[in-house]
């Protein structure tokens, strides 16, 4: 299946459901995965709708985990989707011409998972939503004012266009767009005409990129506080410990504050575990987002023109020699 019709957030969400299947071990995308998905694009309409009725990540996590056993072997290579995942992703077209929409968004998505029904997305929405009608009628109510394809700062594209914002989305993380991931997906689309002019001009990647290396966001008008923040982070490993650590002030001072109050050191013991979790799965789901971008691609992958490939592709070209320094 193509995405070149899929807005830049429900490219994320496809993207986001294969780091889902990959971190349960699961060998198929399934409709359980795209819920996930949804959930992990805060901003979407998707997301928003189901955090109006009361359903969130954490919530999806723990409903999915009661449902479906994660997997025992470590997956690598392309996951492919399972059946009612690809109907899933089918109805969404559908979705979107019914409502004359020229764009499939994340709540187009959302519509589809409920109308396919049978997959474990719609039975755990189910069985906290009831009637699971609500959903569709919040989508349709927001829809109104707040598509994900009217709301998106950028206009339809080309295709080249698409894919070099939804990788530049993907450099980007958690934090706001800047020009430079701009500059880097263009410099790395396919095929693209603005990497071909940059190109033939003398424009060489690795240099663009080891500039945007050398200065400091923080002197533009890209500066933000989440990358700022995210700049001053680090993974260590140190014997049989993981260290994740972070400088940034605000955060220090938090921590300060919150040891104070605490008389020391928080330990994840008995009910407190529970408060660790989600940095736990976190950060595991760095690692092995890490871990996937220093492998070696597979013959699956190379061959894999999916648009969601692409981005994957560009993530990999980008960050990958950053990660080896």
């Amino acid at each position: 299946m193509t995405f070149e019709r899929f807005t830049v957030k429900a490219r994320r969400v496809v993207v986001t459901a294969q780091e889902q299947a990959r971190l349960l071990r699961h060998h198929h995308i399934g409709t359980e995965h795209l819920l996930l998905g949804l959930l992990d694009v805060p901003d979407s309409t998707a997301a928003k709708v189901l955090h109006e009725l009361g359903y969130d990540k954490e919530t999806a996590q723990a409903d999915i985990a009661a449902v479906v056993k994660p997997g025992t072997e470590e997956l690598s290579g392309h996951i492919p989707f399972a059946p009612r995942a690809k109907k899933t992703l089918e109805l969404a077209l559908r979705e979107a011409q019914q409502l004359h929409h020229n764009s499939i968004g994340t709540e187009h998505i959302l519509l589809a998972l409920v109308r396919e029904g049978e997959g474990v997305g719609a039975q755990v929405l189910a069985e906290r939503i009831n009637p699971i009608s609500k959903i569709r009628a919040a989508v349709l109510a927001s829809s109104d004012g707040s598509r994900d394809a009217a709301a998106g700062p950028w206009p339809a594209g080309t295709p080249a266009t698409e894919d070099t914002v939804s990788a530049a989305s993907a450099l980007a993380g958690g934090a706001p767009v800047g020009s430079h991931h701009l500059l880097e997906a263009m410099l790395r689309a396919e095929n693209s005409m603005a990497a071909r002019v940059l190109r033939e001009l003398g424009v060489d990647p690795d240099a663009v990129a080891a500039k945007i290396d050398e200065l400091d966001p923080e002197t533009t008008t890209d500066a933000n506080p989440e990358e700022a923040a995210a700049r001053r982070m680090e993974i260590r490993l140190v014997d049989d410990e993981v260290h994740v650590i972070l400088r940034d002030p605000a955060t220090v001072a938090i921590a300060k504050k919150v040891t104070e109050l605490s008389d020391g050191p928080i330990h994840g013991v008995g009910p407190v575990a529970g408060l660790f979790v989600p940095l736990w799965r976190s950060t595991n789901q760095l690692l092995l987002r890490i871990q996937r971008m220093l492998e070696p691609e597979s013959e699956e992958e190379e061959e894999d023109g999916s648009a969601a490939s692409k981005v994957a592709k560009v993530v990999r070209t980008v960050l990958a020699p950053r990660l080896r320094r």
